[in-house]
């Protein structure tokens, strides 16, 4: 584990909390007009993804310096995983 992928990682994650704030405030304004039940919940998860890169972004350099190695790459995983889901979950409630 190079601290090179941290930096990448760094970067990532700061472009991810500003370009995923930019689509957690375009997702509400669609969440908003849904008639699903579960809206609320979707609600919730668009406001996380910016909180999930964050996460991302700090917790991989944590890990680091705990020589928690396979954690790094868990946490760099984490916010593109929550953002696919999230897209799952967007697809599915346009669906309905």
């Amino acid at each position: 584990m190079s601290s090179m992928s941290l930096w990448i990682n760094t970067v990532v994650s700061v472009l991810g909390v500003l370009v995923g704030a930019f689509l957690a405030m375009g997702s509400v304004i669609s969440i908003a007009n849904m008639q699903i039940s579960w809206s609320g919940a979707l609600l919730v998860s668009a406001m996380l993804v910016p909180v999930a890169f964050a996460i991302s972004g700090i917790g991989a350099w944590w890990a680091y310096s705990l020589d928690a190695y396979q954690w790094v790459h868990y946490l760099m995983a984490l916010p593109w995983v929550y953002l696919v889901l999230f897209v799952m979950a967007m697809l599915v409630a346009f669906k309905w």
